[in-house]
């Protein structure tokens, strides 16, 4: 079982980094704005579907890693500090991406739609090797704490999507706008730098 304190830490990188506007987000607040807020729940939950195969893929790799390397398993949760370093790097200095109204799309075809974008993206692999052992040792990942990376998932995921889709469909100057992406992608680095720095001290 994941300690409480680290439960909660890991939702709230987590969180920060699904709110940070990146392809998924980005392609929500435009799905929202061409075909309104009801349009992107299926998209969300290709989103949420993507990530737990991510996330459980990630979470045993860790798991099998740590148990076969023991003390220099070290070694790779120092990488994870570093990763989320330039994670940080990465976004105080992104470029904000447009917002692209997209054709309406059936049901079926925007879950697999946006499961597909997450599943073929290689970014949130790395960022969930990261951030896992900030607040979890995974060897003494069981099941239990499994299911509670699984429901910080199911929390976070539609929490920030439909959140970035409600704002769309209704202020869509202020998602469309590059200030306010800009901000978000600062304070997102901000965190993540305090991840990594996390991640040394520990």
């Amino acid at each position: 079982m994941i300690p409480l304190h680290g439960w909660l830490l890991y939702i709230g990188l987590y969180a920060v980094a699904v709110a940070t506007p990146g392809p998924g987000v980005i392609a929500i607040a435009a799905r929202a704005l061409g075909s309104g807020l009801r349009a992107t729940i299926p998209a969300s939950l290709g989103i949420l579907c993507g990530d737990l195969v991510l996330m459980t893929l990630s979470a045993f790799g860790l798991a099998v890693l740590a148990q076969a390397m023991g003390h220099l398993f070290l070694i790779v949760k120092i990488a994870g500090g570093l990763y989320l370093f330039y994670l940080a790097w990465k976004y105080w200095t992104a470029q904000v991406e447009e917002a692209v109204e997209t054709a309406p799309q059936s049901a079926g075809r925007g879950f697999i739609a946006f499961l597909g974008l997450t599943l073929g993206n290689p970014k949130p692999i790395a960022f969930f090797v990261a951030l896992l052992p900030v607040a979890v040792d995974p060897r003494m990942l069981n099941a239990t704490g499994w299911l509670q990376l699984c429901g910080a998932t199911v929390l976070v995921i539609p929490t920030i999507t439909l959140t970035y889709a409600a704002l769309a469909a209704r202020l869509s100057k202020f998602v469309a706008s590059p200030i306010a992406r800009r901000r978000v992608n600062k304070g997102a680095g901000a965190a993540m730098a305090g991840a990594g720095a996390l991640i040394m001290v520990s």
